[in-house]
């Protein structure tokens, strides 16, 4: 059973949920926010110790002033880390949190045992069209990021019956999202030249039809990374892990046990 905590790392409180038991395994959300505990990671804590962390401003968790780049935040991380006492913690990512993780494991290799990316921002592909999000309201959003009819209708219903409060969190979101990734947009030059550091065993899942961050980001990770291997998963959007729970979370597992990609 997952249970949820407010934890302090260096002043900073955030909102942490976890469960399971077993080697610890970090998920990094994406822009839309943390918070919820997705039935893939209930998948995942059926072997490992599950940390799911809402980045500082976000949800619930605490405002980080001196935050204004994704590499500040894979630095919080990093302070995350040595607080729960963790070193060589696998890593799974979606989207920004994926581009986070990335950074993470540029930074400091040797705190990254493996790493999975879902989906994931980071890498500007010449050609390559990435919406702009920030233009666009909540409910376009919703249809550039879900595949399936059916998780789209449900989804847009939880928009519609959103209130006040959930409204407020979103839009607090948005604005943190803006102040790490609007310019440059979703991407950072540097990062396609610190890649290379990254020796550890890397698996890329991608959605299909993902028309926020398009499967040839995906393809451009797999070039240039030296240890990656990435999967399209048919019939998919931007979010795999919710809209093709069993298939992502049986292909997350045969490589975070077997190695297998």
């Amino acid at each position: 059973m997952e249970s949820s905590r407010m934890m302090s790392v260096r002043g900073t409180n955030i909102r942490l949920l976890e469960g399971g038991a077993g080697d610890a395994l970090i998920y990094l959300h994406g822009a839309t926010g943390g918070g919820q505990w997705l039935p893939f990671l209930d998948r995942l804590a059926a072997r490992f110790h599950v940390y799911a962390p809402e980045h500082p401003g976000f949800g619930a968790s605490d405002d980080l002033p001196e935050m204004d780049s994704i590499e500040d935040l894979a630095y919080f991380y990093l302070d995350f880390l040595d607080t729960l006492g963790l070193d060589g913690a696998r890593f799974i990512g979606s989207s920004l949190g994926g581009w986070l993780a990335v950074e993470i494991a540029a930074i400091a290799p040797h705190r990254v045992s493996q790493l999975i990316l879902l989906d994931a921002a980071g890498l500007h592909v010449e050609g390559v069209n990435v919406p702009d999000l920030f233009m666009l309201d909540d409910e376009q959003v919703l249809e550039l990021t879900i595949h399936n009819p059916e998780s789209l209708a449900q989804r847009r219903q939880a928009l519609i019956a959103a209130d006040a409060r959930q409204a407020e969190v979103m839009a607090r979101n948005r604005a943190t999202v803006a102040n790490l990734a609007w310019n440059p947009y979703f991407h950072r030059p540097k990062l396609r030249h610190r890649l290379h550091r990254i020796q550890l065993p890397v698996l890329l899942i991608w959605g299909e039809f993902d028309r926020i961050f398009p499967p040839a980001i995906g393809a451009e990770y797999e070039r240039l990374l030296p240890d990656a291997k990435l999967h399209i998963i048919p019939e998919c959007g931007h979010l795999p892990a919710q809209e093709r729970v069993d298939e992502v979370a049986e292909r997350a597992m045969r490589f975070l046990l077997e190695g297998v990609r």
